[in-house]
């Protein structure tokens, strides 16, 4: 596929890096795919909206995946097995099933973005427990207009600016965990992109049947940052609340004490 000039220089300097063993660096190949563009590397392989992904794996799939189950708390602030239960909220590609699944956890991961959900199925796939999940969630079940921005990761129902919008229909947890016959969450994980408080809001009844939240509260809401309503609401319910930055990612984990 034809990469931009700044990716291609960056890669060639990925290559260096990689041939000389320096910090931990692997090489990474970009290669075209139906649904957007197919990130190799020695030790695995995912398929992305975008070719801009690249750089999560400049270390290789092994390694995004430890960084990613750090910044979400797993095994440092839950611990998952064989019968835990995972709800990925903002699964994006997929990354956190991997994560998930070889814990030997069963993984619901919800994707609102109809390219991203398209990756994130075929990222999938071959997971015997993980699912894919076409699910926008909300305080309540309505309309709402929701800009796609799959190419950074960035749709979201607060994207603004000239991100293209449509409304979608929005449904709750508490409803998605009804209709899936889910009785009880091990990890709830979330990256709602500024919707975290409104995903809380709409998950009274699950929210007493989870055993560990861990939420990214980044300055995703129009540049501000979600923290204070979201510890609100999980103290509401009877969680311990612990604000980290976990290397540039911003997280709340809710704890049962």
């Amino acid at each position: 596929m034809r990469l931009p000039f700044k990716i291609r220089w960056k890669l060639a300097r990925q290559d260096v890096l990689a041939a000389l063993s320096i910090a931990g660096h692997r090489r990474v190949e970009i290669h075209p795919h139906a649904l957007g563009a197919e990130i190799r590397v020695a030790d695995g392989r995912i398929v992305v909206p975008s070719p801009w992904r690249w750089k999560l794996y400049r270390k290789g799939w092994e390694a995004r995946l430890d960084q990613l189950a750090a910044e979400y708390g797993v095994p440092r602030h839950v611990r998952l097995g064989p019968e835990s239960i995972v709800v990925d909220v903002g699964a994006n590609a997929g990354e956190f099933a991997h994560i998930s699944t070889r814990t030997g956890a069963r993984a619901y991961c919800l994707e609102p973005d109809d390219a991203v959900r398209d990756c994130l199925a075929e990222n999938i796939r071959t997971l015997s427990k993980a699912s894919a999940h076409n699910a926008l969630l909300w305080k309540e079940e309505t309309e709402i207009a929701f800009a796609s921005i799959p190419e950074h990761a960035d749709s979201s129902v607060f994207a603004g600016g000239d991100a293209p919008t449509a409304m979608r229909q929005a449904t709750t947890l508490d409803r998605f965990c009804a209709d899936h016959g889910i009785g009880h969450i091990d990890l709830l994980k979330c990256d709602a992109e500024g919707a975290e408080p409104e995903v809380l809001e709409g998950a009274a009844a699950m929210l007493a049947r989870t055993r560990a939240v861990a939420i990214d509260t980044g300055a995703e809401r129009h540049g501000a940052r979600t923290h204070e309503a979201v510890r609100a609401v999980l103290e509401d319910h009877g969680f311990h609340v612990i604000d980290e930055a976990v290397g540039k990612r911003l997280m709340t984990y809710g704890l049962r004490p």
